[in-house]
């Protein structure tokens, strides 16, 4: 069973998205809710994917990705967002994420957490180009 960490500062969301990769997925799921409580739990925990918002109070979740490559570099990390702009898909596959995911895209979180698993990468269908 692979292992989850989900940073997100949404509280409804995180229940709902630990629930789903939970039940739907198999996954032994953390939850932290600031990138600042994602950077406290990582040396004590061994996941195997983070699953990232871009949008966190304090430390984006872009800085949380590079902080989180500077210190595990083999940590996939997999963004998960609601913003559709495609300078925030760009900005987190620089910072090294492992793909980008819409929130409202439920088999898409699915499918790209086992991509990123895997080794490859994931981009939610609504955002590839053409």
């Amino acid at each position: 069973m692979a292992s989850i960490l989900v940073v997100e500062d949404h509280p409804v969301f995180v229940q709902s998205i630990v629930r789903l990769l939970q039940e739907r997925g198999g996954f032994d799921v953390t939850a932290a809710h600031t990138g600042e409580e994602a950077v406290q739990l990582l040396p004590h925990l061994n996941v195997d994917l983070a699953l990232i918002d871009v949008s966190l109070p304090g430390i984006s979740g872009i800085q949380l990705i590079k902080t989180i490559h500077d210190e595990k570099p083999a940590l996939p990390c997999l963004m998960i967002s609601g913003h559709l702009q495609t300078h925030y898909v760009q900005q987190s596959m620089e910072a090294g994420a492992r793909g980008y995911v819409l929130k409202e895209d439920i088999p898409g979180i699915l499918e790209g957490i086992q991509q990123a698993l895997a080794g490859g990468t994931y981009i939610s269908q609504a955002l590839r180009p053409g």
